[in-house]
């Protein structure tokens, strides 16, 4: 049978709600924040400009655009469809021109050691990728066979022209760290044709230098024996030498032969190696002068936690420029975490100014790591504000320290807005608090907001709401630095609180349900009979059985919201995780509080796996995203938008949008397949029970989240099957249609590769 036309909801990323602080608008608030960023430049959108690609391992790809220039620097735009048609990188990530046909392409860390991929442009003026191929030599009669372009895990290997000749070659630490081995592209030399690599190992140690764990390098070493004792696996040498480099080749004098710039996984520093090689004359690279600290006479790098050099184009000169950043999200600084350094330097005269530690951090949110956003009437002006803690800022203790924030709604019609009043919202800095978590909401039933945060060590705290009525602002003081229940027990979830004020049981008074690493909601009921007190009792560990993650056990993170996310003024369970999936659940608006809530989305919206699903790394499904939310009219148009916490201390925006497609019509006989989901490179469609005497051909269509027509193909019923090839589409969510006489059949389906 038929129907009416339905309507299904989508969230797309929003770029119209700005964001202002210190005076200034935002370039790009809401494209999540940085860690431990990886750069590259790339013309995404083929306009003959060079855009920046951001890579953060474990998290994924992050493009920008870049709209023009103010002042030499450019003005990006945080855009993620573009990263739709990226691969899932790993490792590391290099975007340059191996084939001499002026696109940029990809080199990451396979599952063999380097892997290349070759770009292209789609219809949609989109650079793409295709697998070339994985690198390997064939020249060490040692190895028994082919051996790949080995890098560490951890490391960043040295991918630039290093021999002149106009084709890329390789460089990278061998196993036990030491030495470096230089992999020689010889397209060149063999006169293969240009989209060709082929490599060889033609030197054990690179730039005769070695470094053991002494800061500086030995320079001018007598490198003889050192492959062979490496390939032969010498045991004492092996043990003298120190693992854990990013190797930035770059050109650093401009007299035309490669530096090197190391970070090392045991400093703070990076240090220069000066190639000796034309300046002196030397028949091969070889590293004469060093700088340990570098540059000295100018701002020294110093990143916590193994920093990792960049040559990129940043400003409008032409010359590639250097941004730094921490090779390790873990324990690292997570604020001043991208170094910039112009490059001012004519031939033979070296000149790298520092500009900034906050490149690009300054024109977005950034908490620093692990964000938790609410949206709350916080002015008690009609608009919901914008409120932000965070697991905090990196202390030099190496201890995190985190605040709250607060950006007024500053929303005219049409014209959404949010702007940053205070970053230490009722002076929580001052409590040295690990872990802000925040929900604000009447708990001691005095008629007015309170605010609960939780922490990162599994308690929370009470702040009390001490405003003269609940017509003003809140003037939040702290009640209880430890939350007890009604029996003194102090509230500990054991690790990364996460609270929501909401009225579970509907008795009129507001309850808590708590997140927590384990993935489960903890539910306390509101026993306060005296307003101004407070008194909760815990009922179930367990609430509605939610759980995010559902087949990990620990280090889950569920992030809670409760309320309505769509105008049909329904109540939900939305729940964020580590994953970076966003479960919805039905059933916590009954206030049966023994109900087992229906899970009814696993990726609400398709939010998640539309911009970043694809881009977890393959051998891991459970990242560390560290997905937390919320839900509201910001505008007052009466369309939900969603804001998203992540672990990279930042926020994403998305608005909720509808789009119309006709109803299915069932029937018992007809059996249709669509396989396999996620698709890669091609999307079969199988079908059973259409009587091809009567209906002799079936229609197939796929569409765009947007419910813009893809492809479209008919094929006779008797066949029953038939194939889109798809490798032109870009990675994402889509729909496909299959009609058959009064038969149709529909399938979502995500295109990952």
């Amino acid at each position: 049978m038929s129907g009416a036309a339905y309507a299904q909801e989508y969230y797309q990323y929003d770029t119209t709600v700005k964001v202002y602080a210190y005076d200034k608008k935002l370039n790009i608030p809401w494209c999540g924040g940085f860690n431990a960023p990886e750069f590259a430049n790339a013309d995404l959108n083929h306009d003959g400009v060079q855009d920046m690609v951001v890579y953060e391992r474990g998290q994924g790809i992050y493009t920008f655009i870049n709209t023009g220039y103010v002042s030499g620097l450019p003005v990006y735009r945080f855009d993620p469809k573009y990263a739709l048609t990226f691969p899932a990188v790993r490792g590391y990530l290099y975007m340059l021109d191996y084939n001499c046909d002026g696109i940029a392409d990809l080199f990451h860390r396979g599952d063999d050691g380097i892997a290349v991929y070759k770009g292209f442009y789609n219809a949609s003026d989109q650079l793409c990728f295709t697998f070339y191929q994985s690198l390997f030599y064939t020249n060490d009669a040692t190895a028994g066979g082919p051996s790949n372009a080995y890098v560490n895990p951890g490391d960043i290997p040295g991918i630039a022209d290093v021999d002149g000749d106009g084709d890329i070659d390789f460089v990278s630490y061998y196993i036990t760290g030491g030495y470096m081995y230089y992999h020689r592209n010889m397209r060149v030399e063999d006169g293969l044709p240009c989209d060709s690599i082929r490599i060889k190992l033609v030197d054990r140690c690179w730039g005769k230098v070695a470094q053991n764990f002494d800061r500086a390098h030995q320079l001018q070493y007598s490198c003889s024996n050192a492959g062979l004792l490496r390939a032969a696996g010498s045991g004492t040498s092996r043990k003298k030498t120190h693992p854990g480099n990013t190797t930035c080749l770059l050109d650093w004098d401009m007299d035309g032969d490669i530096d090197y710039l190391d970070g090392n996984a045991s400093f703070n520093e990076l240090t220069f190696l000066q190639n000796g090689k034309l300046d002196h004359s030397y028949a091969i690279d070889s590293f004469v002068k060093q700088d340990t600290l570098w540059p000295t006479g100018g701002k020294r790098v110093d990143i916590r936690t193994w920093p990792a050099p960049f040559n990129v184009l940043v400003d409008d000169d032409n010359k590639k420029d250097l941004l730094v950043s921490p090779n390790s999200g873990t324990g690292s600084e997570n604020y001043k975490c991208i170094w910039y350094y112009k490059n001012n330097t004519v031939f033979g005269a070296p000149d790298w100014q520092f500009k900034s530690d906050t490149f690009l951090v300054d024109q977005t949110i950034d908490l620093g790591s692990g964000t938790y956003p609410m949206l709350f009437d916080y002015d008690m002006d009609g608009k919901l504000d914008l409120l932000v803690g965070s697991d905090g800022y990196r202390q030099p203790s190496g201890l995190l320290r985190s605040s709250l924030s607060y950006y007024k709604n500053t929303s005219t019609p049409g014209n959404a807005s949010f702007t940053l009043q205070t970053k230490d919202l009722a002076g929580m800095y001052a409590h040295n608090f690990q872990g802000i978590a925040p929900t604000a909401g009447d708990m001691d039933n005095d008629g007015k907001a309170d605010l609960i945060v939780g922490h990162t060590n599994g308690k929370l705290s009470f702040f009390r709401n001490m405003a003269s009525n609940a017509s003003v602002a809140p003037d939040w003081q702290l009640q209880q630095l430890e939350m007890t229940d009604e029996d003194g027990n102090i509230i500990n979830l054991d690790g990364n609180a996460a609270p929501f004020i909401y009225d579970v049981d509907k008795d009129g008074k507001k309850d808590l349900v708590i997140g927590s690493i384990y993935g489960y909601l903890q539910y306390y009921q509101n026993k306060t009979l005296i307003p101004g007190t407070l008194k909760l009792k815990l009922v179930n560990k367990r609430l509605g059985g939610a759980k995010a993650d559902p087949t990990q056990t620990f280090g889950i993170y569920s992030t809670p919201f409760i309320g309505k996310i769509d105008p049909t003024g329904e109540e939900y369970l939305l729940m964020g995780s580590n994953s970076g999936s966003i479960y919805r659940f039905s059933g916590i608006a009954s206030g049966d509080t023994t109900l087992a809530y229906t899970q009814l989305d696993a990726e609400y919206a398709f939010i998640d796996s539309t911009y970043n699903l694809y881009q977890r790394p393959m051998y891991s499904m459970y990242t560390d995203r560290r997905t937390s939310l919320t839900v509201g009219d910001i505008d007052g148009s009466g369309s939900y938008v969603l804001i998203k916490g992540n672990i990279r201390g930042g926020l994403e925006i998305y608005k909720r949008k509808v789009y119309t497609a006709e109803p299915p019509v069932y029937t018992d006989k007809v059996k249709v397949n669509v396989y396999p989901n996620p698709a890669d490179n091609a999307l079969n469609i199988t079908w059973d029970g259409i009587n091809d005497t009567e209906v002799r051909t079936l229609h197939a269509s796929i569409i765009d989240i947007t419910g813009r027509l893809c492809m479209e193909r008919t094929a006779p019923t008797a066949y029953g099957l038939t194939q889109f090839s798809i490798t032109h589409l870009p990675q994402g969510v889509y729909v496909c249609i299959v009609r058959a006489g009064n038969s149709r059949y529909y399938s979502k389906f995500t295109i990952v590769r």
